[in-house]
């Protein structure tokens, strides 16, 4: 969606602050099931989340979030992974090559809360951004919406 000034004209190949774009975002509570370390500046830790739909044979894959983590979070949320790690996939499938590298696996017992453009036709969530972590929710209430 564009919001404009009224009294604002469209400028060719120019931005500007009279017109301002807005994505409809929507927002889904997911399973942690792994982090995959990170890269550059967070080569020391996580630098993105593997994230699961619980789905009768484990969980169901969704991607990867690191948008939207500050650096401590990151922090806090390795912290509270290590305690969880194991050498299982908790996914009903392998991963894609791509998603598999460089990752540890958790025991999928946190759920965290994305905001995302769409879900992709293989079931992924396109433009994920962290929200936060849901201690008030537990892993076997996460459906997707």
């Amino acid at each position: 969606m564009i919001a404009k000034r009224r009294d604002s004209r469209y400028q060719p190949g120019r931005r500007c602050a009279s017109w301002v774009k807005d994505k409809h975002w929507n927002t889904q509570e997911v399973v942690i099931g792994g982090w995959r370390a990170g890269e550059g500046g967070r080569s020391s830790g996580v630098g993105s989340l593997l994230m699961g739909i619980p789905g009768p044979g484990g969980l169901q894959f969704a991607g990867r979030v690191g948008t939207g983590l500050s650096e401590r979070e990151l922090a806090n949320l390795k912290e509270m992974l290590a305690p969880l790690h194991t050498d299982e996939s908790p996914f009903d499938v392998p991963l894609p090559a791509r998603d598999a590298k460089g990752i540890t696996y958790v025991k999928p017992a946190l759920v965290a809360e994305v905001r995302y453009s769409e879900w992709t036709p293989e079931g992924r969530l396109r433009q994920s951004s962290w929200r936060g972590l849901r201690p008030d929710k537990k892993p076997s209430e996460v459906v997707r919406e």
